[in-house]
């Protein structure tokens, strides 16, 4: 397989929409991230390392700054790698990690759950993720959440708070604005307003929110859903309503509505401690994806600050 198969980099312009998404429908590690019209979004310009039948795809978030052409793990997109309706052996993703173009001198991405390394194994992290089996909510899901997630949701029923599904983006943004974590400013709501709107046009939107008995907005979040995979893509809540337990409520509710339809919910992280223990709260398990690192700029100071900077555009 290795010698017969082969490899090219294409740029964003040469990758045909069609056959690149239906290979991504067809993937046994397909994910919303992969799909063209996401990766214009959240990495406008993006390249490819793909084999001419479009069985293998490796999706690249390209960019270019001080002279430098690097790869950088865009926000909101949580794993990339390697995706393909076939066997996906280590030997298979070395050869693609192998084919980046070298003019790359930076890279940082995110592999995918599926995705191991025998050769770059000194060059990757492991990260998490944490997910949820949406199995039968009363006998096999709920039981599983830890007293402190019951005790808020008990906490949230007892402030008759409620969830919707009927929030705009409008009433998404305002709130995330607010109270969202964001590591750009107004640069990521710009992101977060194309990518809702995108999402819409899909049919792969679900903005959900919790309300209290007077229709006040106090927790919300964003989930999109792709290969019987529920992401977690963004949430914040109002401090005074995250006390009163509104972030369990919506994420039970969540759960609670896809229960039992064979689906999974991907938390989507993390390695804070304290986010870890909430998605854990829910009977979610962590499942480990690589990062991978390569750096080909000078040592010294300036490859520290460049990369700070690099990471934070």
């Amino acid at each position: 397989m290795k010698e017969n198969l082969k490899i090219d980099f294409l740029l964003r312009e040469e990758i045909d929409d069609k056959r690149w998404n239906t290979s991504i429908d067809n993937a046994i590690n397909g994910n919303i991230y992969a799909y063209t019209w996401y990766l214009d979004v959240v990495s406008p310009g993006w390249g490819a390392l793909v084999t001419p039948d479009y069985n293998y795809l490796f999706p690249l978030p390209t960019k270019r700054k001080y002279g430098i052409n690097y790869i950088i793990q865009p926000l909101f997109c949580q794993q990339l790698g390697l995706f393909s309706s076939k066997f996906i052996s280590p030997e298979i993703v070395d050869l693609f990690i192998e084919s980046i173009p070298s003019k790359f001198r930076f890279i940082d991405i995110n592999l995918n759950i599926h995705n191991k390394t025998d050769k770059y194994n000194k060059q990757t992290k492991k990260r998490k993720t944490y997910m949820l089996d949406l199995l039968n909510y009363n006998e096999q899901v709920f039981k599983n959440y830890n007293q402190n997630t019951k005790r808020n949701i008990f906490k949230a029923i007892a402030n008759e708070f409620t969830l919707t599904t009927l929030l705009n983006p409008n009433d998404f943004l305002k709130s995330y604005t607010q109270y969202g974590y964001m590591v750009n400013g107004k640069k990521d709501i710009i992101v977060i307003e194309k990518l809702i709107e995108t999402l819409i046009i899909h049919n792969k939107a679900t903005i959900a929110g919790v309300i209290d008995s007077s229709n006040q907005v106090g927790a919300i979040g964003l989930f999109t859903e792709s290969h019987n995979t529920i992401h977690y893509l963004l949430g914040a809540a109002e401090p005074e309503y995250k006390k009163k337990g509104a972030m369990f409520y919506l994420i039970d509710g969540i759960i609670r509505n896809h229960s039992g339809m064979d689906k999974v919910l991907d938390f989507e992280g993390s390695m804070i401690l304290s986010i870890a223990r909430f998605f854990s709260g829910f009977g979610a398990k962590p499942c480990i994806y690589l990062n991978y690192q390569r750096s080909t700029l000078q040592a010294g100071k300036a490859l520290v600050n460049i990369k700070r900077k690099l990471k934070l555009i």
